[in-house]
């Protein structure tokens, strides 16, 4: 990208007022000009750069039609195709321009069109094809656009003023592409609504980064049957009046489905809060995850190991629901501070030790929902399969381990 001759900064005034300074040199002359908006700034930055290339041209004299003014726009139109290294004509451009450039079909606000946008963001949650978590994000990103941009007309904002908001926002180059995707996605609208002529952020730069995720964290086999067994005693903290949040081994099921099945943890939007009881077969050993469920919205099919089931027999949803109705919340935070876990370390432990026991990418992907280039790339030799039949044995207390053999990705009592 070639360096604007005129620079445009923030700038503190003597009096300590805030203003932007254009800066540069036109035709061997000084340019400082303060501005109370960069909008402003940038609008007289391109009259000046107009001004410099036409003061490119040398003079000739030759009959035309043209007036003063539009010959200077020519000059200056073809000063800027030479500048861009181009050798296509004027002509060119300008057919190029009438046939992709559509004026806007009306003036729109900020505050309109993101209060539109957002309602279609809205339908489209209600009709399930947009998850609650996405709009909540796309939402906050919104609200903060419309914010900088208050009182502006869509059709007016700049490719350089979007620059200067993302630079102004900071973060990594991965929150610059992620925000980058909102606007983008908000001025497809906004085109598609003819609010704007074309999409500014087309100009604005995507970086490539390069991926590198480490290997999942995970809990070994001996670090769950403690947490496991730790979690039947467990009934919360005790209320002024003596009582408990919950009874003993009220949170058993919630974790032993997420660890033991590798249902997604997340309670609020994720699998384990729409997973109903009846999904959930001990008659046939297996567990059904509905479309609906489903983070990927496909259908997939647990296998019920024998220690799940111990559990679940142990501690029936009938008694137990998979969320207890009282202090659920209170409680999932207290264990998950007390035992340092992360959000999915229960599930990355299941996929771990699904492929440590049965040595197969492809059946720990079916079950897991997740591709089989993740699963090799994450948890393929993360535990060897003595590690993997130790975590696979882990039961409640006073019930004894029978022998086992597997069979089919399953373990089979011998």
């Amino acid at each position: 990208m070639a360096k604007q001759r005129f620079q445009i900064s923030r700038y503190s005034n003597p009096s300590g007022e805030e203003v932007w300074r254009l800066s540069g040199t036109l035709n061997g002359k000084r340019i400082r000009k303060n501005f109370q908006s960069r909008a402003e700034a940038v609008a007289e930055r391109q009259k000046l750069d107009v001004e410099h290339l036409n003061g490119q041209s040398d003079g000739q004299t030759v009959w035309t039609t043209l007036t003063q003014e539009q010959n200077r726009d020519a000059i200056a139109a073809v000063n800027r195709l030479k500048n861009a290294r181009s050798d296509k004509s004027l002509d060119f451009a300008v057919d190029f321009f009438l046939r992709h450039y559509r004026e806007p079909s009306e003036a729109v606000t900020v505050e309109t069109a993101v209060r539109e946008y957002l309602k279609l963001k809205q339908r489209e949650l209600e009709r399930g094809t947009l998850s609650a978590p996405h709009r909540k994000s796309l939402s906050m990103a919104m609200r903060r656009f419309e914010a900088r941009f208050a009182g502006r007309e869509v059709s007016d904002i700049l490719p350089q003023e979007l620059v200067q908001y993302l630079e102004d926002r900071g973060g990594s180059l991965k929150s610059w592409n992620n925000r980058r995707g909102y606007l983008s996605t908000f001025f497809k609208f906004c085109l598609k609504q003819k609010y704007v002529s074309a999409n500014p952020v087309l100009e604005v730069e995507q970086f490539k980064i390069r991926k590198a995720r480490a290997t999942a964290e995970t809990l070994p086999a001996a670090r769950a049957a403690e947490l496991m067994r730790w979690l039947e005693a467990y009934r919360g903290q005790q209320n002024k009046r003596g009582t408990w949040w919950g009874e003993k081994g009220c949170m058993v099921p919630y974790f032993a489905l997420t660890l033991f099945a590798g249902i997604r943890p997340d309670w609020q939007h994720g699998e384990i809060g729409k997973l109903r009881p009846q999904d959930i077969r001990l008659d046939t050993g297996v567990i059904f995850v509905e479309p609906e469920v489903s983070k990927v919205n496909e259908k997939r099919v647990i296998k019920i190991q024998p220690n799940l089931r111990v559990w679940l027999e142990r501690y029936p949803l009938s008694r137990y629901p998979i969320m207890p109705t009282r202090r659920f919340v209170d409680m999932w935070l207290d264990i998950r501070k007390h035992w340092e876990l992360g959000h999915d370390v229960l599930r990355h432990t299941y996929i771990s030790m699904t492929v440590g026991a049965f040595r197969s990418v492809g059946d720990a992907a079916l079950q897991s929902g997740n591709s089989e280039a993740v699963v090799r790339k994450h948890y393929l030799d993360l535990y060897s399969v003595e590690e993997a039949d130790a975590f696979w044995s882990t039961l409640p207390k006073g019930t004894a381990a029978p022998r086992w053999r597997k069979e089919d990705g399953r373990y089979l009592s011998e």
